[in-house]
């Protein structure tokens, strides 16, 4: 079988120390959706969504660079974090009816969503554009 010369080899560290992140984000999410309504500030109301959007944004952002392994198409590694990101963000929402003062909101989920899909594409984003330096590095011979 022939050795792909255009095969990267991939160090796991960024894939577990973005694994061990994204974890740390998830329970970071859960605490603050724990907190009963009377415990948030007043003006959450203002935060709320732009917290929710940057929450699942950087978890997702997290969640894409963990489950990317060389073999798995990009893409499909960020489709697989919107997903889990998506179904954490609608258990986040069921989780909050059982706090004191908190609700199910189906906006919140959305924005979470929406969040998770701006993060997993600014990954793509971000690696696609890094592989287009080193390609370029290498074709000018530097």
């Amino acid at each position: 079988m022939k050795k792909d010369k255009t095969a990267r080899k991939q160090r796991p560290y960024p894939r577990i120390i973005a694994g061990c992140l994204a974890l740390l984000v998830a329970a970071g999410i859960f605490y603050l959706s724990s907190i009963p309504a009377s415990g948030m500030p007043s003006h959450s109301e203002v935060l709320n969504p732009i917290a929710h959007f940057l929450e699942y944004m950087l978890f997702a952002a997290l969640l894409t660079v963990a489950v990317n392994s060389p073999p798995r198409k990009l893409w499909i590694s960020a489709l697989i974090a919107i997903v889990i990101a998506s179904l954490y963000g609608a258990s986040d929402e069921l989780h909050q009816l059982f706090v004191a003062g908190r609700h199910c909101d189906p906006m919140d989920w959305l924005v979470d969503t929406i969040g998770a899909l701006v993060g997993a594409s600014l990954v793509i984003w971000l690696i696609a554009a890094r592989r287009v330096k080193a390609s370029r590095r290498r074709d000018e011979g530097v």
